[in-house]
């Protein structure tokens, strides 16, 4: 099983839009048992929940969500992921100093440039989230 964590700064808003979404995108291709998701945050956090806009998106989208309780990542979550996919460059720097670096060079970027908080009804996070996780499960699926 290929185990993905997504990383944002505080786990309520882009990481488990990505999370939604790609839980999504592998249940549709019929590789749920293959491939699993989870989220976390690359700064100090606990307790909160799902952006409300967010979930607005992700409704509007069809893109079904559950309960969601944002977490810090850890290093143990380095050892049990095979990708942690960051949604900007302070992500994936915040993350490297909390696991203690990247020596199995897991950690990377959903795309080649920073997921934005747009805060607008989220069309261009969700775009951009979209984009990666499809780019993403290609990948895998090569």
């Amino acid at each position: 099983m290929v185990k993905i964590l997504f990383v944002c700064s505080g786990n309520t808003g882009r990481s488990p839009m990505a999370q939604f979404v790609m839980q999504k995108l592998i249940d549709d291709a019929g590789l749920s048992g293959k491939i699993s998701v989870a989220s976390a945050a690359s700064k100090p956090t606990e307790g909160g929940k799902l952006h409300e806009g967010i979930a607005a998106k992700l409704r509007e989208e069809n893109i079904p969500y559950g309960e969601h309780t944002a977490r810090q990542i850890t290093p143990a979550d380095y050892a049990e992921n095979n990708l942690i996919i960051c949604m900007d460059a302070g992500n994936v720097e915040q993350v490297k100093a909390i696991v203690g670096g990247d020596p199995d060079e897991k950690i990377s970027m959903i795309l080649d440039k920073d997921i934005p908080w747009d805060k607008n009804g989220f069309a261009t996070t969700y775009a951009d989230i979209l984009r990666g996780c499809q780019a993403l499960l290609k990948k895998l699926r090569m």
